[in-house]
């Protein structure tokens, strides 16, 4: 990773906006479950059209492409404002045999995850093949938007944040937020110790969610979307999908289903026994929790086992904590 060698305090971090860093938030964009509306909305029918196929690529529970950073890292385009470097060298950076990155603003279950699609990535051609086209389609479809709006709209911000950076603005107050991820005081530790010893790149994003943050090896890239929505619409929004996550936990025997299955795998007709319940009953509690993404489903002869997995419960609880947490006032 490029790193900062000016000693004043300005100096010390750096303003780069970044290609790649788009796209992996084009692919988290469209991986969500909602509808894209407010200043995500150019990307709803590339989500409609491709956001299953996004999340089934991988398929291991980690939301997004936050490897092709590494990858970008590795083949030196990282800080490129448009791609045809980063696929030019895809190939070569997926087969390096590098050590994995340290990646220390993703959970561990998520660097467990990143580790894997990476090796993949380094061992079967057939995915880095599909992969790599994979990125290239969505790349594609988002570029008219970038070339004519985002990548003008970032530039001229850079040198908006490099200029504040110069008069002794603090790197929070361009996030205009003065806590980056409020219930991850980790993620504050990092930025702080980044900013604090020449470590910190600031990138202004036209496809980023809210506040952005990935660590390399040391090196905090931070940075927030450019567009804002209408506040009124924002939390109508969020209020509409949080409830619908929680549909699945609001009722008292479907909760208990749910912890009935995390330790007990059964098919509908053994649930339908333990609660004494009749089994169109079960069924339709089932299909609820299995619209929340929280039972697994393996086929056993003519009917299915269900179960629950600590990671799925999580994975729910985490993203109604984030949604609802970032709308709480940064002090």
């Amino acid at each position: 990773m490029p790193m900062i060698s000016d000693g004043s305090r300005a100096g010390a971090i750096e303003v780069r906006p970044s290609a790649a860093l788009e796209l992996m938030w084009v692919f988290h964009d469209c991986e969500a479950g909602h509808s894209l509306e407010g200043p995500l909305s150019s990307l709803e029918g590339l989500r409609t059209e491709r956001g299953q196929e996004f999340r089934e690529f991988w398929d291991d529970g980690v939301r997004g492409f936050t490897e092709l950073v590494v990858l970008a890292q590795r083949s030196g385009t990282l800080f490129d404002l448009d791609l045809e470097r980063f696929f030019a060298e895809l190939d070569q950076a997926a087969l390096s045999d590098q050590p994995s990155p340290s990646l220390l603003s993703e959970t561990p279950f998520e660097r467990r995850a990143l580790e894997a699609r990476l090796r993949r990535l380094r061992t079967e051609a057939g995915v880095r093949a599909d992969y790599k086209q994979l990125l290239r389609d969505a790349w594609d479809h988002v570029l008219p938007e970038w070339e004519a709006l985002g990548r003008p709209a970032v530039v001229k911000a850079a040198t908006d944040w490099r200029s504040r950076l110069d008069r002794g603005d603090s790197f929070r107050s361009l996030l205009e937020r003065p806590r980056i991820w409020p219930g991850r005081p980790e993620i504050e530790d990092l930025a702080d110790g980044a900013a604090a010893e020449g470590r910190l790149v600031m990138s202004p994003g036209w496809f980023y969610g809210v506040v952005h943050l990935v660590e390399l090896d040391g090196t905090v890239l931070l940075g927030r979307r450019l567009r804002t929505s209408d506040e009124a619409v924002a939390r109508q929004q969020i209020s509409q999908a949080v409830a619908a996550k929680m549909r699945a936990l609001a009722d008292p025997t479907r909760l208990a289903i749910l912890l009935w299955l995390a330790s007990h795998p059964s098919s509908i007709t053994e649930v339908a026994r333990q609660f004494k319940l009749s089994q169109p009953t079960v069924s339709a509690h089932v299909q609820l929790l299995r619209e929340s993404d929280l039972i697994e489903e393996k086929q056993t002869g003519r009917s299915s086992t269900l179960t629950v997995t600590e990671r799925r419960v999580k994975d729910l609880l985490s993203v109604v904590e984030e949604a609802l947490l970032r709308q709480f006032p940064a002090d």
